[in-house]
């Protein structure tokens, strides 16, 4: 079952379901004003902006609030299109990389908060936003250079988690983004308290938003499920990948990522 009200996941929306929820135009989810918070991640760390509010286009309600979806540039909500292009714009201003609009793979908008992948054959570029009502705008962004070992072919597993940032230094509200193999059907995020938060799926990436005091010593984790239903992966959401201690080789017995030891798990074939 998917966590995000009733539907179905994104890939395999009926025909016609997403003429009808473009059609369900939210007024207003800025939401009540929140105190100030620290926001700590990977990247550059943004501020100082004037806040805006978020309208959308596409809306699914969850038991949390509201949340837009996006799978692409041509599914985006206004609010969303205007953080895709502050993205860009941080990009031109700092890591230079060749991306465009049109390379975004997923994006996701809940409540004040915005996350954002865009792959190209060589490059990444993650992005989110917090932007509580009545305070500045804050975010954080990651690029390829962040990872050394950045691969375009292999995964390291199931899952590659590319950006991650969360508004207090031990959890609170969680922003995630990164790649997915085409074994996964669904990866969700375990909060540790038996709440979940389900991850939208698209293009091979994940955009996933996840409000509600997640705390790290409650060790959440991302877990991925195949077409079947079936636990494929798991892995803790706070606790980076060097520090797994797990190694991924490719079917000539490469290493990939991690170190060399006794014994690897396969890397797994990115497809867009």
């Amino acid at each position: 079952m998917n966590d995000l009200f009733t539907p179905p996941v994104g890939r395999d929306l009926p025909p016609g379901r997403v003429q009808e929820m473009r059609t369900k135009l939210l007024a207003d989810i800025t939401g009540p004003a929140r105190p100030a918070r620290r926001r700590v991640g990977v990247g550059l760390v943004l501020a100082g902006i004037v806040a805006v509010a978020a309208v959308g286009v596409s809306a699914w309600s969850g038991g949390d609030g509201e949340q837009l979806l996006a799978l692409g540039p041509d599914e985006m909500s206004p609010s969303l299109r205007a953080a895709a292009e502050r993205c860009l714009e941080m990009n031109d201003r700092h890591a230079r990389l060749p991306v465009a609009s049109a390379d975004l793979a997923v994006g996701a908008e809940h409540g004040d908060h915005v996350a954002l992948l865009f792959l190209t054959e060589d490059h990444y570029l993650a992005c989110d936003e917090w932007d509580p009502p009545h305070q500045s705008r804050s975010g954080g962004m990651a690029i390829d250079t962040d990872r050394p070992n950045w691969q375009h072919d292999w995964l390291p597993g199931p899952v590659d988690r590319l950006l991650l940032t969360s508004t207090e230094r031990d959890g609170g509200d969680v922003v995630a983004v990164g790649r997915v193999s085409a074994r996964v059907h669904r990866l969700v995020l375990e909060h540790g308290d038996g709440r979940t938060t389900v991850a939208r799926i698209a293009n091979g990436a994940f955009g996933l938003i996840a409000q509600g005091d997640i705390r790290e010593r409650n060790s959440p984790a991302l877990v991925s499920y195949d077409n079947a239903g079936n636990e494929i992966d798991r892995r803790p959401l706070f606790v980076p990948f060097d520090r797994l201690g797990r190694c991924y080789v490719d079917p000539q017995g490469t290493v990939v990522y991690g170190e060399p030891g006794p014994a690897c798990l396969p890397a797994e074939p990115w497809i867009r």
